[in-house]
This record gives C-alpha cells, structure tokens and sequence, in this order.
C-alpha cells in the first residue's frame, strides 16, 4: 500500500520516520518530519513494514520502511 494511503489518519502535527529499503542489504534514511511537511513522490512510495510510534512530549513518531517501486521496475 502506498505511504500516501498509510497516513491519511495520522495527525498532521505528528512526526513520520521514512527510511527507504534500496537493496536487500541497504536501507537509506530519508528523514523525520511532521507529517504536513511530507510532500512529493516520497508518498507514492510502497510501504514495507510500519513501526510502532513513539510518544514524544506534544506529538508521537510513526516509522516506515517504504520502497520505491518505480525503480525497481524501471531497472528490470
């Protein structure tokens, strides 16, 4: 399911962690940042797992592991 979809429930003052699964061995973090501020076709990436969120003082933390499926069928 795409991040985009995923998030539609999430507060907009609450925080995403994206780390994107590049290869089988290598993950790149992307980022944290309250969700409003997330824009672009970081959205229309594949989410691969969906930790669990943090409680920080005012907000919590949601995680994600996505993928960038366009790639992968683009290198193939």
């Amino acid at each position: 399911m795409k991040l985009r979809e995923i998030i539609k429930e999430i507060p907009d003052d609450d925080w995403l962690e994206i780390i994107e699964q590049s290869s089988i061995n290598y993950r790149s973090y992307i980022g944290r940042a309250p969700k409003k501020y997330i824009v672009g076709e970081v959205l229309d990436y594949e989410a691969l797992y969906i930790g669990e969120g943090r409680k920080n003082k005012n907000y919590q933390i949601h995680r994600f592991l996505v993928e960038d499926k366009f790639i992968e069928h683009a290198e193939k």
